[in-house]
């Protein structure tokens, strides 16, 4: 939830909710709202399907869609430095976002830790999704050309 507020909000209102507003004008506060709703059904629906059958096992949280608002956050602000609660390294969103989705991976095949792994990155892939399918319905802003452009500005 801690993540879900700095991404949402950020400091001083710069935040994904924010940019939502900034992108999609009058628009964007209900696409925000969308984005996170549709992410916690679509982040556990793997899930649950995969153990649908399963009597024992009990998923539940919102991890998968505040995902979905720290990968969306990723693809507009590719240079934000994200890390593990303070601790170092400090690093760019677009070398989190992948570390992130191949540690949850390997996580979530050993399994035996209570977390679902799988909705971490399902939400990462939706967000990503409906952030690139709401900017080509409702902006005139490429937002993938957008991440490029920023991930090869830090290497100038």
């Amino acid at each position: 939830m801690f993540a879900l507020f700095l991404f949402a909000q950020g400091t001083r209102n710069e935040g994904l909710e924010s940019a939502f507003v900034s992108l999609f004008q009058e628009k964007g506060k209900a696409l925000y709202l969308v984005m996170y709703i549709l992410a916690l059904f679509f982040s556990l629906l793997p899930t649950y399907l995969k153990n649908r059958t399963n009597a024992n096992y009990r998923s539940l949280g919102a991890s998968g869609a505040v995902s979905a608002v720290i990968f969306a956050g990723i693809l507009l602000f590719p240079n934000i430095k994200i890390g593990f609660f303070f601790i170092p390294p400090i690093i760019p969103g677009y070398i989190f976002g992948p570390l992130y989705l191949i540690v949850s991976h390997f996580l979530g095949r050993r399994g035996g830790d209570n977390i679902n792994h799988s909705a971490h990155i399902w939400g990462a892939l939706f967000g990503i999704a409906y952030l690139l399918a709401a900017g080509y319905i409702f902006s005139d802003y490429n937002i993938w050309q957008g991440f490029i452009d920023q991930v090869q500005e830090s290497f100038k």
